[in-house]
């Protein structure tokens, strides 16, 4: 399937110092996100594309909705503007046979951040992971991943993190409705 899915909202706040400059204001967020999950025989893209603005609060990395903006007005030197946001999503489900599958990954975050960001404001996110699964019964798996991420920050700084897990589950099937 192919999904094309938007938002549009209206983001306001209010200044509730107690001084002569009134920086409230309003601004309006939008969003449109490209999705789609598409069979390779036995194996499954799963991808996404969001951009838009002012929608930070609906991703899982989320920063600011609102960047603050220098102005000429010597009454109103500052204001709030919708922060610019692109986002991906690409991940293959790789079904080798009954009892093996593994699962690839990436996936980035981009926030176009206005030149009044703090330096630690989040501007950039990566993430990538790969695994090896075992299905020894229809409800047990457990295997290795590795998984990889990145964050950069609005004054240079990154950081990143490598992390090796190991995963086992097993899914209850008891229902308590009987027919």
């Amino acid at each position: 399937h192919v999904q094309l899915a938007g938002i549009l909202r209206q983001i306001r706040w209010a200044d509730t110092g107690d001084d002569e400059l009134d920086l409230s204001g309003e601004e309006t967020g939008w969003g449109l996100n490209l999705s789609t999950n598409l069979r390779l025989g036995p194996h499954v893209f799963r991808g996404s594309l969001v951009h838009g603005q002012g929608i930070q609060n609906y991703m899982n990395d989320a920063n600011a909705d609102i960047g603050v903006v220098l102005t000429p007005n010597i009454e109103r030197p500052f204001r709030g503007e919708a922060i610019p946001l692109t986002g991906v999503v690409a991940f293959l489900d790789l079904n080798w046979s009954d009892q093996w599958t593994s699962t690839v990954g990436y996936a980035i975050q981009i926030n176009d951040l206005p030149a009044l960001s703090t330096p630690q404001s989040f501007e950039k996110g990566e993430y990538a992971l790969a695994n090896l699964l075992y299905h020894p019964h229809p409800r047990v798996f457990l295997g290795p991943e590795i998984q990889w991420g990145r964050r950069e920050n609005f004054n240079g700084f990154s950081a990143d993190d490598l992390r090796l897990q190991f995963s086992a589950k097993y899914s209850f099937s008891k229902s308590l409705i009987t027919r």
